[in-house]
């Protein structure tokens, strides 16, 4: 079994161990959270419990290639959410000015900034967010992007982060993110 199905069957079937720490207060758990870190009989139950609260029902979902890029790596899997931000955010001050480029630099090294350049759809909003808040800000913007996913598998990529408050993109996921893990 690949690392990234691995990941994918436990978030389907033990999702409090692999889930962001942010879905236990979205899941109104957050009292159960220490227990289920001290308590190991306490995590079937609360992984059920868990599960039920996410709608998860049978059996897990086949993990699509776009999945499959986000699962298998934690580094790029990084790399790829805040990538999905900055294309949602279409402000190419962000890739082009030093401060922002200094504060992506821990998530996209400079290589992946520049193509990012390449590859964002351009466009002409202007930059509303300081560099140290652009990181974070791109992750959740992906996340909450990831999280209206069409397709189960990269839908359920979304407990890799926090719950987003930001609301998705209207457009489609799929054709950014594919030309994105093409890419990055």
């Amino acid at each position: 079994m690949s690392p990234a199905l691995r990941r994918l069957h436990a978030l389907w079937r033990r999702p409090g161990r692999e889930m962001a720490d942010g879905w236990w207060d979205k899941l109104g758990l957050a009292g159960w959270r220490s227990a289920y870190a001290a308590q190991a009989l306490t995590r079937p139950a609360l992984d059920s419990l868990i599960a039920s609260r996410l709608g998860h029902a049978g059996g897990a979902p086949e993990p699509s290639p776009l999945a499959e890029a986000l699962l298998e790596d934690d580094m790029r899997r990084e790399a790829l959410c805040a990538a999905l931000g900055l294309w949602a955010l279409r402000c190419p001050d962000y890739l082009l000015l030093k401060p922002y480029r200094e504060a992506l630099s821990p998530v996209l090294d400079a290589r992946a900034q520049t193509q990012l350049q390449a590859l964002l759809p351009r466009g002409a909003e202007a930059a509303e967010l300081a560099p140290a808040e652009l990181p974070d800000a791109a992750r959740a913007l992906g996340a909450a992007w990831l999280a209206d996913a069409a397709e189960p598998s990269l839908r359920l990529c979304r407990l890799l982060w926090a719950p987003s408050a930001q609301a998705a993109p209207a457009a489609p996921l799929e054709p950014a993110l594919q030309k994105l893990s093409r890419w990055l």
